[in-house]
């Protein structure tokens, strides 16, 4: 019963500013549209992960996490945080392509077995 008196004297002192952010919040959470559960999934294989359980055991996340975006998919905000970590490993995979393509020096195994890229 402790946590009662604490939400409201957190309501309390909610000031505008935190109640627009907590109405953005409930937009991009509820409103804007999800990334699909396959195309997640599709995602997940992109950034080198088996599954979605896999990539958040490995990201340290709560397992319920995996079982909501199995099931609901991703937030657009963390589709957008996702497809950027895609990006920068493409750039890595192209970068290593182009530095094996001068030195031979066997990069890109070693890159690929450690799971970089």
């Amino acid at each position: 019963m402790q946590a009662m008196p604490t939400l409201v004297k957190s309501l309390i002192d909610t000031t505008p500013g935190d109640m627009r952010m907590l109405l953005q919040r409930f937009r991009d959470h509820a409103l804007e549209e999800r990334m699909s559960p396959v195309d997640t999934e599709l995602l997940m294989a992109d950034l080198g992960y088996d599954s979605i359980q896999a990539f958040c055991a490995d990201a340290d996340l709560p397992e319920h996490v995996a079982e909501r975006w199995s099931r609901f998919g991703i937030s657009f905000e963390m589709r957008q945080v996702l497809t950027f970590m895609l990006r920068q490993r493409q750039r890595i995979r192209k970068a290593v392509t182009d530095f094996e393509s001068v030195t031979h020096a066997g990069l890109d195994d070693f890159m690929q077995e450690k799971g970089v890229i």
